[in-house]
């Protein structure tokens, strides 16, 4: 099964192989930042009930089971973090690509991305990654630093309308699999 265009396919290898790059398992280089890498070469979606259905998980925070996947949409590959404790509404599309995902995090990393799934700290994490700034740990700005020079990062701006923009275009393509 295809999953979306190419150019999310080749973005991910990239993102791996930058963490090989960088030395250790690719699978945890990044998890200093809250990104633990899927393998490419092993595409699949976890098998959480909320999970979209038509998706690819490549990468996931390693706290209270959030991941990121890609989500097929006809021929668009929206990224949506899937946040299992968000019982509500689990599933947020957060970008439109790979790279558009990466910029969320330039600064602030991507634990903190879950936040985006409550609606009590939604607009503090939304000011924060608009504000944007190096974190104090130098470890985990060397790491953000990386993945910025590797795809040419710019923090996020307007954040809250482009997330309402990408669930107007795809959020009705993005359900749980259980209910597809």
């Amino acid at each position: 099964m295809t999953m979306g265009p190419e150019s999310f396919t080749a973005g991910w290898t990239r993102l791996w192989r930058l963490a090989e790059r960088l030395g250790g398992d690719p699978e945890t280089v990044f998890a200093p930042v809250g990104l633990f890498l899927g393998d490419p070469t092993l595409a699949r979606a976890w098998g959480y009930d909320c999970t979209p259905a038509h998706a690819t998980t490549f990468a996931a925070t390693g706290v209270n089971g959030v991941h990121f996947s890609l989500v097929d949409c006809e021929g668009v590959a929206p990224v949506v973090m899937t946040v299992p404790m968000a019982f509500d509404q689990p599933n947020h599309i957060l970008a439109g690509d790979i790279r558009e995902f990466l910029a969320l995090g330039r600064n602030a990393g991507y634990f903190g991305l879950e936040s985006l799934a409550y609606a009590w700290d939604r607009q503090d994490m939304i000011n924060r990654l608009e504000r944007g700034g190096p974190p104090d740990d130098p470890t985990e700005a060397a790491l953000l630093g990386h993945l910025a020079a590797e795809f040419a990062l710019e923090p996020g701006q307007h954040i809250a309308r482009r997330m309402a923009q990408l669930e107007t275009m795809y959020g009705a393509r993005v359900r749980p699999a259980q209910e597809a």
